[in-house]
């Protein structure tokens, strides 16, 4: 039988350990903060107060109060710092949209581009976009600069320049600019002082035009260009430039219409620039096989416009480079070899009253006449061969072209003009001021053509034999549109050399083939002629053979023509 008070009395005991369990732990939390402080009596002793602060275990209904109280307090604070942004924004755009902001504009641009005025019309902020009917300025006759003019400017402005009170956005558009150069100055980066006034990644330009001051034309002249500028790196040291489309006017040369380009510029100056195009009319069919030109180089600071600068051509006129001063007996056509990658082995240089060329061109079209010892040659070849000597045709080749004073010299090097079942050609040909000629010109045939009509097999005593090739060698003179050289003097002497020789037998009564395997018997049994042919002889009545496989310029099919017509 159990006793009802000590039950009683059981209960409570075990109230009363809960009760201390959870006193306990509200006074034993870890959160719970303590202070201690000396405090210092009337009577000038000192004690240590300690000051604890409780945590009391809140119910699910006063955190719900707490986290609105919170929240509400949260929400009134962000409407007031909205209000206050807002309040801001709009007083920076009233004093952005005003005309005293953008006269300081106008001073502080003048003093930033070292001009000595700047004039804008139609300047202000409209909302978010920023618009200059026009900007004029003018520099320093120390300045490379002669005149800026800028119209039709406009751009979207980035929320942060109404709060830094700086024009800043992602693109700048303008419809067109004018840049105008002092002639004879040298190339001169503006030197950049304090705050960066207008912040822009990207400048685009529809119409831009770059000329030379002055009623006489400068050097080159860049007109209707399409281009725009941009930064590559934010700490924007240097800027990159685009073009396109355009024209490019070179002084005493042609126009060029431009494809495209490009100029890397820092503070050095344009450490490198390309541009390609052609000077082709706008009007030439699309499925003509087009012109084209590609121009490559660097201005450093302090250098001059003239250059040179590496050039290179496709389908031009030999003429087109030497002023047309060989057009009379030596034409070709270039051919471009680097496939886009500019070697400067030729290049241009802009000064004087026509531009320059100077350096190697590879050509196509090759075509060289009128000197008297093309027509002897021809007498000395059998008949059905001579069609190709005159006047001399070469599928391909190259050149050297170089000025030194008034004299301009066309080198044909050592294997640059070769076709080895045609001819080999060397020498250097020169014409002065006076257009008069003057130079060296070797013309070596393939030795079968050359000693089949004499019964000792070697060639006419016009003729020098090296190996292979039958050389006749000539000293060129006369004028460039009547050259001459001494084949008089040169058959003067072969004369005396044929008394001491075999009859010549004409080709009337020669039996090539015939004779040819008397020629090539003895050589096959080891004697024959003490200077052999590298290569086996082709019977004279064969058809020469028109390509030669060893020679890089000789193809079947033009190795460098584009793939799209330009």
């Amino acid at each position: 039988m159990v006793d009802k008070d000590d039950s009683y009395n059981d209960e409570e005991e075990n109230l009363t350990q809960v009760r201390g369990i959870i006193k306990q732990l509200n006074e034993d939390k870890p959160s719970q903060e303590r202070r201690r402080e000396v405090v210092v009596r009337a009577d000038g002793s000192k004690v240590i107060r300690v000051t604890r602060k409780k945590r009391v275990m809140l119910t699910a209904a006063d955190k719900g109060r707490r986290s609105r109280r919170c929240f509400f307090l949260v929400l009134v604070s962000l409407f007031l710092v909205a209000v206050l942004v807002a309040g801001f924004l709009f007083y920076r755009m009233s004093s952005m949209s005003s005309s005293a902001y953008m006269a300081s504009c106008q001073s502080a641009l003048q003093s930033a581009w070292g001009a000595t005025s700047v004039q804008m019309e139609g300047a202000g902020v409209e909302g978010t976009t920023l618009r200059l009917n026009t900007v004029v300025a003018e520099f320093p006759e120390s300045s490379m600069l002669e005149r800026v003019e800028l119209s039709g400017v406009e751009a979207e402005l980035d929320i942060l320049s109404f709060i830094d009170g700086v024009i800043k956005g992602e693109a700048l558009s303008m419809e067109r600019a004018l840049l105008v150069l002092r002639s004879g100055t040298r190339m001169e980066m503006p030197a950049f002082q304090g705050r960066e006034l207008w912040r822009f990644r990207r400048l685009d330009c529809k119409d831009l035009t770059v000329q030379f001051a002055g009623e006489e034309p400068g050097c080159v002249a860049l007109r209707n260009t399409h281009a725009y500028m941009y930064y590559p790196d934010k700490a924007r040291s240097s800027s990159i430039v685009m073009l396109e489309q355009g024209t490019l006017d070179i002084k005493g040369w042609k126009s060029v219409r431009i494809r495209e380009g490009k100029a890397h510029v820092t503070n050095s100056g344009i450490d490198d620039f390309s541009f390609s195009g052609t000077t082709d009319d706008a009007s030439t069919a699309v499925e003509q096989r087009r012109t084209s030109i590609a121009f490559a180089g660097k201005i450093a600071q302090g250098a001059g416009f003239a250059g040179p600068y590496a050039v290179e051509t496709d389908n031009m006129s030999l003429a087109d480079f030497t002023g047309g001063r060989f057009e009379e007996f030596f034409t070709a056509r270039t051919v471009a070899v680097t496939h886009g990658k500019l070697t400067g082995k030729s290049t241009i240089e802009l000064s004087g009253p026509s531009p320059v060329f100077q350096g190697e061109f590879h050509l196509k079209d090759i075509c060289l006449s009128s000197f008297p010892a093309l027509m002897a040659i021809t007498e000395h070849i059998e008949p059905s061969k001579r069609r190709r000597y005159n006047p001399l045709s070469l599928h391909r080749g190259w050149v050297v072209l170089r000025q030194e004073a008034d004299t301009l010299s066309l080198e044909l090097p050592r294997g640059a003009m070769l076709e080895r079942d045609l001819v080999e050609l060397k020498g250097v040909i020169s014409l002065n001021a006076g257009n008069e000629m003057s130079g060296e010109l070797s013309y070596g045939i393939p030795l079968p053509l050359a000693r089949v009509e004499y019964p000792d097999g070697h060639p006419d005593p016009i003729f020098t034999q090296q190996t292979e090739w039958a050389v006749l060698s000539t000293k060129l003179r006369g004028r460039g549109n009547m050259p001459g050289d001494d084949m008089s003097e040169v058959e003067a002497r072969a004369a005396a050399e044929r008394r001491s020789r075999p009859e010549r037998i004409p080709f009337n009564q020669l039996d090539v083939n015939k004779l040819t395997e008397q020629l090539l018997a003895p050589q096959s049994s080891g004697g024959g002629l003490s200077s052999p042919l590298d290569s086996p002889a082709q019977t004279p009545d064969a058809p020469l053979r028109t390509l030669d496989e060893s020679n890089p310029f000789e193809t079947k099919e033009d190795p460098f023509a584009p793939a799209v017509p330009f």
